[in-house]
């Protein structure tokens, strides 16, 4: 037969769980300060050689510094950058696995019929690393110098060009598709696995065209290897200001921009994801990466984890209404 405690007991109780809640708070903030207690790991959702992957090194570079503790960068590409995204997921969510992602973290779900992984409800985010407006990169095989000579081109040949991306849903790839639509074109879209070949292919002249970063690219247009005809931000990168919009070149409004961000696992304890933002705000606070990136057209804007947050959202529903226009799906 069940007895009611008695008083004393009763007292000798509730100080024993005030006590492991005191114990509680205090275990927080020494996480936080013992964390990372060794190397961490970053993976990149593509191949080596493009963008994502020469930011995410110089941001893992810098933040390895600060931490105290290796962040080391892991290339994870494949399935429209699901593969390494789902990595990151069914890791532990204790800040010493990391996603460094672009646009493509939230698009990649919206293109599968069958559910992968919910961009915001699946994942922590940690801060936003950089936004940047893309360059339209021509092989110069195609003899086109400008967006208008290029629409010419592409309507009295329906189909004949192609454009190349680092993957289905990935932002080249839906960048592409939005230009194709505003500018009344048909063209067709020539995937691969990460920006890195996809780059290989277009010097190449493999392919005709590539909506991309200009990270790591700029060379390639100054040496007369790609010609530049626009970039796609409202106003005209730093890095090239000789060359003119897509707004300004005809298409009135157009506009794509990528950011890149870094996320971990849900679940991943605040007092982590705080040492983890405050590691990523200092990093781009460095000069090398704010100048060696400026240079190249990205400019570093890193957020809170909750901004972070509204992004995801904002751009879920805005890439949603997008891919219900251009009707893109896998199959």
């Amino acid at each position: 037969m069940f007895q009611p405690p008695s008083s004393f007991a009763r007292r000798r109780f509730a100080a024993l769980a005030f006590a492991f809640a005191a114990a509680g708070t205090v275990a927080a903030p020494a996480a936080a300060q013992n964390f990372p207690t060794h190397p961490l790991r970053m993976v990149v959702a593509y191949a080596p050689g493009g963008a994502t992957d020469i930011v995410g090194r110089m941001f893992a570079q810098e933040m390895s510094e600060i931490l105290g503790q290796s962040v080391v960068l892991e290339n994870r590409a494949g399935g429209g950058t699901l593969v390494g995204t789902e990595s990151v997921r069914r890791s532990a969510p204790d800040g010493y696995t990391l996603l460094f992602g672009t646009n493509a973290f939230v698009i990649t779900p919206l293109l599968h019929d069958t559910k992968t992984y919910d961009p915001v409800v699946d994942f922590q985010p940690i801060g936003q690393a950089t936004v940047q407006s893309l360059g339209i990169l021509v092989t110069p095989g195609l003899k086109l110098r400008t967006v208008k000579e290029f629409i010419e081109y592409a309507k009295a040949n329906p189909g004949k060009i192609n454009f190349a991306s680092s993957g289905n849903g990935s932002a080249q790839h839906l960048a592409g598709e939005a230009f194709a639509k505003a500018a009344g074109i048909k063209m067709v879209h020539v995937p691969y696995k990460g920006t890195g070949p996809a780059m290989a292919d277009l010097l190449a002249g493999r392919v005709d065209v590539m909506f991309s970063s200009l990270v790591g690219n700029m060379e390639h247009v100054a040496e007369g290897r790609l010609v530049l005809i626009a970039t796609t931000g409202l106003s005209r990168s730093p890095a090239t200001p000789n060359v003119p919009t897509v707004d300004e070149s005809g298409l009135k409004g157009f506009q794509a921009e990528t950011w890149q961000a870094i996320l971990a696992p849900a679940g991943t304890p605040g007092p982590v994801v705080q040492r983890l933002n405050e590691a990523l705000v200092k990093a781009g606070k460095s000069p090398k990466i704010i100048q060696t990136l400026a240079a190249q057209g990205m400019e570093v804007r890193t957020t809170s984890a909750e901004e972070l947050r509204q992004l995801l959202v904002r751009d879920t529903t805005q890439y949603k209404a997008l891919l219900q226009q251009t009707k893109n799906t896998l199959q």
